[in-house]
């Protein structure tokens, strides 16, 4: 028996809305048509607007958004005129299908989302450390380095700062290619500041800085993948880590960084926005070591470059009592080793391409003589 019939309107919304199923389909997103229907809302929302501003809004990898756009931009959805602008059809898709009514931005527009804004103190700090920034070495993407703007730097301690986990205690820093120890240690707030890392270049950095700045930071080389060095452990307050963004990774660092506090304790974690399966899992992980999720804020940390994350990640402050380490495979812990990818560059000047497989962009040169290449294309092996 047929109850009733779905309307001509009801048939046609319903065909419309496939257009999301289908884009998500081709471009394989995460996120599904949710993550498609997001990047058309903040389109909408910040018309005209750049792909890397979309990605971060998203917090979705540039990659993926660059590929949504061009998808939507073959339905006429989409047209470019400085970024990314809904057409008139594109319009009355996603007000009358996905009924999208507001526009604007409720961010805050000092703090940017953030939650706190620095004050003359910090400020100071900023201008201070900018030229130390600068001095940093070439990124060593085989140990998923990816720096950290300045400010996003001291926005981190900052926040620390607000948070009362600055004054009188005892900071480690698990791993500190970002350089947050400089402008916590110029605050001059904690009793002591340490930083462990294998990169001796950063750590070479640091150490001058410290002589130069007149602060304390006391450096230490060292594999996480090996045993924590027993002088470190029990004897901190606070840790601060941006780990790789692969599970194993994240669950090595938050563990060596737990030895470090011992059975309580404060840690700051900066990591990767995740699909929701990805989420969950990192969530499970941070549970097992006794960790409440006391805080999050989304796009907190910029980065220099970092396209495949969007050049932003989010911070979280977590509290633990009675902490457990929970480590898992210590080696494959870098997402190079992880998710091994295959990655096709064209040189700029003479147009040869190049295939690298875990090898640092930042050492390939053609042999026409140009450092400047464009990837073209990425594929990931089984």
């Amino acid at each position: 028996m047929i109850i009733g019939k779905m309307g001509k309107g009801k048939v046609k919304e319903r065909e419309d809305r496939n257009l999301l199923k289908r884009v998500a389909k081709k471009v394989n997103i995460s996120e599904g048509e949710r993550g498609v229907e997001d990047i058309l809302r903040v389109i909408y929302r910040n018309q005209p607007i750049s792909t890397k501003r979309i990605a971060q809004l998203c917090k979705l990898p540039l990659p993926i958004v660059a590929k949504v756009r061009t998808i939507l931009e073959r339905e006429r959805i989409l047209k470019r005129e400085n970024g990314a602008v809904l057409t008139e059809k594109g319009l009355e898709f996603v007000e009358n299908v996905l009924k999208f009514k507001f526009k604007g931005s409720l961010r805050c527009p000092l703090c940017e989302g953030r939650g706190i804004v620095l004050n003359e103190f910090f400020k100071e700090i900023l201008e201070k450390v900018k030229p130390w920034f600068r001095k940093r070495p070439e990124v060593n993407t085989l140990l998923d380095q990816s720096y950290a703007t300045p400010e996003t730097s001291v926005y981190r301690a900052a926040l620390m700062c607000e948070r009362g986990d600055l004054e009188g205690k005892r900071i480690i820093f698990i791993g500190d290619d970002d350089l947050t120890s400089l402008p916590v240690a110029l605050t001059q707030f904690p009793e002591e500041v340490y930083v462990v890392d294998i990169d001796e270049r950063l750590l070479n950095l640091i150490k001058s800085f410290s002589e130069k700045e007149g602060v304390k930071i006391k450096v230490v080389k060292h594999d996480l993948r090996k045993e924590m060095l027993e002088e470190l452990k029990n004897n901190f307050d606070v840790f601060s880590t941006d780990p790789p963004y692969t599970i194993d990774g994240l669950k090595l660092f938050l563990s060596r960084g737990v030895e470090c506090l011992g059975e309580e304790g404060v840690a700051y974690l900066s990591y990767s926005h995740k699909p929701i399966d990805e989420w969950l899992k990192v969530q499970e992980e941070i549970t097992k070591m006794n960790f409440v999720i006391s805080e999050l804020i989304p796009n907190f940390n910029y980065y220099e470059g970092s396209e495949i994350i969007g050049n932003t990640t989010f911070i979280a402050r977590l509290i633990g009592k009675r902490l457990k380490v929970n480590i898992g495979d210590t080696e494959k812990i870098y997402t190079g080793l992880v998710k091994p990818t295959v990655r096709y560059y064209k040189c700029l000047k003479c147009g040869k391409i190049h295939k690298l497989l875990n090898e640092r962009i930042e050492n390939l040169r053609c042999e026409c003589g140009s450092k400047k290449f464009r990837m073209i294309k990425r594929e990931k092996l089984s």
